[in-house]
């Protein structure tokens, strides 16, 4: 499953690092720029100086050699001229040495501007120029070196790099913070499906941001729906089988005037059967109590009260009581708890001669025992009577469902269900993980 967080991380960094690029490329473009347009306007002034330092004297072109910058008399400089005249004659700066320059010949008042390697490998930017001059055309060239413009170059871009990865890493754990405290209200959403499933609150009253809070709303409705439906549902359960007593009591007493005997037992067996279902039903009421589906099962003291419920149905039985962990409520519906312990300690109570044993750990999960001191069952039967339907009580009273409905709810919590015999008082031993 993809994080979301990872998935804002991933684009957040992503449009970083397109911004990053961007601003680089429109640096380099920058940076070229400017450092060209000076090189070019520092060439041009070399120009224009050494025009002005080329004369004719008797039709003889001469240069003044005394006002020009030291740096063309400095042997491979970095800094070199070429000029030449109409009749052919040539000046060069000393600083060529034994290199030559190429130079163009564009007419009076343009110019060409051009980067070419000398011999050596130095890459120079030349500006090549056309003029006139005492009624004498002539043609100057002046270079520089560029490796100043690309060394400039390198420290900025080394210098972007650097001030990029700072501003990236800083970036990522802002918006990394920004991340977290945006979804931090899902943590607390999270928390409080926790509290609900343990039946700690009944819905999420979390303020959520505007995006998220249809989705939370929906849920509370559907939960809210949900829970009336449980609630309906195990009213008209409860209901429907108090209105039936009072009429199968009667059609009882009605059968037990029939005289054909096969009919009176075929019809008996039926309504003993609509009986002990009813009466399932009651002791169900009974044991969950008026509480809705929301209420919180706090094992130390339902289970008390459970037991107490449980006694009075069935005198001259006790129930010991054992918990370990688990003082604050746990995250099991209180009314699913109390019907599979109540179901369990009611078979027990059906079997046992005097003693049952209820036991729960909840240092490890939830962990249910439930042992008694009754004949037992032997093993080949034991995994007959957890399908639904088979009787743990032939002869006992009760409905006989009890066994299949704990399944039942067992298996909602993806749990364990086991049968054995109790080794410390010799009869059933029921072992529930959930």
């Amino acid at each position: 499953m993809r994080s979301l967080r990872s998935q804002l991380w991933r684009s957040a960094a992503a449009v970083m690092a397109l911004l990053a690029l961007s601003l680089w490329l429109i640096g380099q473009l920058i940076l070229n720029h400017t450092l060209t347009r000076l090189l070019e306007s520092r060439l041009q002034h070399d120009a224009e100086t050494l025009l002005a330092a080329v004369n004719w004297q008797n039709d003889t072109p001469r240069l003044d050699r005394a006002g020009l910058a030291g740096v063309y008399a400095q042997v491979r400089s970095g800094h070199y001229y070429v000029i030449e005249t109409d009749d052919g004659r040539r000046f060069r700066s000393r600083s060529l040495w034994d290199r030559e320059m190429p130079l163009r010949r564009p007419a009076a008042g343009d110019r060409i501007t051009e980067q070419v390697s000398l011999d050596g490998g130095e890459t120079v930017l030349v500006r090549h120029a056309g003029y006139r001059k005492q009624g004498h055309r002539l043609w100057i060239g002046v270079a520089e070196d560029i490796a100043p413009l690309k060394a400039a170059t390198r420290q900025f871009n080394l210098a972007f790099l650097l001030t990029t990865l700072a501003g990236f890493t800083l970036l990522s754990l802002l918006q990394g913070w920004r991340i977290r405290r945006a979804l931090r209200p899902l943590d607390a959403v999270r928390g409080e499906l926790e509290r609900i499933a343990a039946g700690a609150q009944d819905a999420i009253h979390t303020e959520t941001p505007s995006e998220i809070a249809p989705l939370i709303a929906a849920f509370n409705r559907l939960l809210a729906q949900h829970r009336e439906r449980i609630r309906r549902s195990r009213n008209a359960l409860g209901n429907l089988a108090h209105a039936l007593k009072t009429p199968l009591n009667l059609l009882r007493q009605e059968i037990e005037t029939v005289e054909d005997e096969k009919l009176n037992a075929s019809l008996g067996g039926q309504v003993e059967r609509l009986c002990q279902l009813t009466e399932r039903e009651l002791r169900r009421a009974r044991i969950a109590g008026p509480g809705g589906t929301a209420a919180p099962f706090a094992p130390r003291q339902d289970l008390q009260e459970l037991i107490e419920v449980v006694e009075r149905i069935h005198p001259g039985r006790r129930i010991a009581l054992e918990i370990r962990g688990g003082d604050g409520p746990v995250a099991v519906d209180r009314e699913d708890a109390l019907e599979l312990v109540g179901n369990l300690l009611d078979n027990a109570c059906k079997w046992a001669a005097g003693t049952v044993r209820l036991s729960l750990d909840l240092e490890r999960g939830f962990r249910l025992r439930i042992e008694d001191d009754g004949p037992g069952i032997p093993p080949e039967r034991r995994a007959s009577l957890l399908g639904r339907g088979q009787r743990l009580d032939e002869e006992a009273p009760g409905h006989g469902l009890g066994l299949s409905i704990v399944q039942d709810i067992v298996e909602s919590y993806d749990g364990e269900l086991r049968l054995g015999a109790s080794e410390a008082l010799g009869g059933l031993r029921v072992d529930v993980r959930l």
